[in-house]
């Protein structure tokens, strides 16, 4: 392990006089970020600046030079699930998290890493198996007065010494017991670290929340609920009361309520706003979920609270009565925008549900709202109300019978992948996924989804991925650029008129931010999903980049991260002008399938396997038991005549839980179906 270097900067005492300060590791507060990001030398925080912009304001690199980047250095990481962290760089350290929730400060000069910090989260699984999923995925850490803050799957907020990796110390933020889990990094601002937590899709009793911790001692400062308590004793504050009388039914008591803010949050210290976005809840079907009406506040919604105290200051919600799990966790981003002639403090949010929002920061008021991918579950939002006028062509709850094909699909047309924005241009560069969800066998709040990658839609050619750079003023994109799979990577603005996005084959691109022309591309080796930063030292520019495919889509839908024909190693790529290192060349391979046991097996026993494991299975091991190529989770094709034998120990008695596969209260019959029925897509690789 090397020694940790303090970084010397330069601290301008007057306009005269320049005196060199030392900084201690992970010195950052307000006052740095304010004066010190629009320099562009660190990356403070996820999105940049306070504003969230995900924009950086250095112009080495720029639209005439960028085809002279090369690849400066490349550290592989044991991470083999991929990273869906954004880095955090301050004063040449780069921090940042993969699966399992490792935390490695990295020299950003050389890519040597520094520490590395395990929290021993896999030890926890054998207690949580149910958290296998969300342990392989986690999107970043916190650098905030000395500490670097990290999360854990199993609902942990850490703080570490910046300069050593060593524990300061640990706050249990949620249980784990009752469904939570934390798949996203904490937030900053003030002497606060500001966490949420995920779970609304969890069948135990789950009612979400944001709390926030002080910075010194890991003490409890404040926690809003963002959906009301089934008993009305506990909505004691005017916001729990005005939400309570939008519920009706049992949702509450069953699953507590759900609306989890598992992701995105920005602070604003100008106004002293936190604002975040909420999900959605169980049932998906509304009126399983409310019987006697009611928007269920504060579901599918952005919020504004006030960050030192917790206090309710404003809502929009984005979906009342939402069925879709169209969730409005996405990235925020606030921008001073000229509207109808009025210069207006705006917030800016792309959410799962296919609309771009432009509200009031101050006091939420809808601005605007339009499409920004394909669209058919309302016609549009009504901007005197605020609420969406609602399609009848994706009901699927009305035609149990049929297979309705929902836009955009339950994983969103804009997921956890950041977003940017680029001040000058004032343009907000959108990483879209254009699929369907096809929902199929509805069944009283029961169904069968998959997702559907079309490449022709009403008959002209359609593409589900997409790069669009979104004008927030005009309501309409500027320009588009197609990409041939869905679920790519996070989005960087710079000053240099550049848009930079890697994509789901590996390759990492460079656009120009005014007109999305192709100006630079590299092939990494790995399905990229992270979002780049940028930074300086020594008078030189980085672009920096995570490869390796993180997220959850990785394990439902590998297919759809280029499946077997890019796994490379999980790395971390730093590009700037003139460098010349080799890239790892991308590499496709094959691997032996085992000896198989026979297959006996009728096609109605094969139907009902495919249909338990698509219940209870592709969430990890993936769709049609397809899993992603060189990850933590196995790939159940490719199962030894051993495995195979120990089935049903495993799926049911549980033997494996210590590595995270949970057991599953299924019958002998059931299990033995979805072994048949893996065995035979293992069979079809032979044919």
């Amino acid at each position: 392990m090397q020694q940790w270097r303090y970084r010397e900067v330069t601290c301008v005492v007057s306009l005269l006089l320049a005196t060199p300060c030392l900084f201690a590791a992970g010195d950052v507060t307000d006052e740095r970020v304010l004066t010190e990001a629009g320099k562009g030398s660190s990356w403070f925080v996820k999105g940049g600046n306070f504003r969230g912009e995900h924009f950086s304001p250095l112009r080495a690199v720029n639209d005439e030079t960028v085809t002279e980047l090369g690849l400066a250095w490349a550290t592989n990481l044991p991470v083999p699930d991929g990273i869906s962290a954004t880095p955090i760089v301050v004063d040449g350290i780069i921090y940042l998290s993969g699966a399992y929730s490792l935390v490695f400060a990295i020299d950003a000069a050389s890519g040597s890493v520094i520490w590395q910090y395990d929290p021993d989260v896999r030890s926890r699984l054998a207690q949580y198996p149910e958290l296998s999923w969300a342990a392989r995925v986690n999107r970043g850490v916190a650098v905030w007065q000395g500490k670097v803050l990290a999360t854990t799957a199993d609902c942990r907020l850490i703080a570490l010494d910046a300069k050593t990796g060593k524990e300061a110390w640990s706050a249990q933020t949620c249980d784990p017991g009752q469904g939570y889990r934390i798949t996203d990094s904490p937030y900053v601002g003030g002497d606060s670290v500001f966490v949420g937590n995920a779970g609304s899709e969890s069948y135990e009793q789950n009612r979400g929340y944001v709390s926030a911790y002080d910075i010194k001692s890991g003490a409890l400062k404040w926690r809003f609920y963002t959906v009301p308590s089934d008993r009305p004793e506990e909505n004691r504050s005017a916001a729990m009361k005005m939400a309570a009388k939008t519920w009706s039914g049992t949702a509450l008591e069953k699953f507590g309520g759900g609306g989890s803010a598992w992701n995105g949050m920005t602070y604003d210290p100008e106004s002293g706003l936190l604002f975040f976005g909420t999900a959605g809840a169980l049932p998906y079907d509304f009126r399983l979920r409310s019987p006697d009406g009611g928007d269920n506040l504060f579901l599918s919604s952005v919020i504004a609270v006030n960050a030192g105290t917790g206090e309710y200051v404003w809502h929009y919600q984005t979906v009342p009565e939402d069925s879709w799990e169209y969730n409005a966790t996405m990235n925020i981003i606030l921008a001073d925008l000229n509207i109808d002639g009025k210069q207006r403090q705006t917030l800016l949010i792309a959410p799962k549900n296919g609309f771009h929002y432009v509200l009031d920061r101050h006091t939420g008021e809808l601005i605007a709202a339009d499409k920004f991918a394909k669209v058919n579950w309302a016609t549009h939002i009504n901007l005197e109300t605020g609420r969406p006028v609602y399609d009848p062509a994706a009901e699927y709850w009305a035609r149990p019978d049929d297979a309705v094909a929902v836009w955009p699909n339950m994983w969103g047309a804009h997921s956890w992948n950041p977003m940017a924005y680029h001040p000058q241009l004032q343009l907000v560069y959108i990483p879209v996924i254009d699929v369907p969800t096809v929902v199929t066998g509805y069944d009283n709040g029961d169904f069968v989804d998959t997702l559907e990658m079309l490449t022709e839609v009403d008959g002209r050619p359609f593409s589900p991925g997409k790069l669009v750079a979104w004008d927030p003023v005009a309501n309409r994109p500027r320009w588009t650029v197609d990409h041939d799979l869905p679920f790519n990577g996070g989005v960087l603005a710079t000053a240099g008129n550049l848009v930079f996005q890697g994509d789901a084959f590996g390759r990492f691109s460079a656009y120009a931010a005014d007109s999305g022309e192709k100006l630079w591309s590299v092939a990494t080796g790995s399905n990229i999903t992270a979002a780049p930063v940028s930074y300086s030292l020594n008078g030189k520019q980085y672009v920096l980049v995570p490869v390796g495919a993180g997220g959850g889509v990785q394990f439902v839908y590998p297919q759809m991260h280029a499946g077997e024909q890019i796994h490379g190693p999980t790395r971390l790529m730093a590009f700037a002008l003139n460098e010349k290192t080799s890239i790892p060349s991308p590499r496709a391979e094959s691997r032996p399938l085992p000896p198989q046991p026979e297959l006996d097996a009728s096609p109605e026993e094969l139907e009902r396997g495919q249909q338990v494991f698509s219940r209870e299975c592709k969430g990890c091991h993936g769709n049609n038991a397809v899993a992603r190529f060189g990850g933590s989770v196995p790939d159940l094709r490719y199962a030894t005549a051993d495995t195979h034998a120990a089935w049903h120990g495993i799926v049911i008695g549980g033997a494996l839980q210590i590595n995270g596969m949970p057991r599953f209260e299924l019958g002998i019959e059931e299990s033995e179906a979805v072994r048949r029925y893996v065995l035979s897509q293992s069979l079809s690789i032979s044919e």
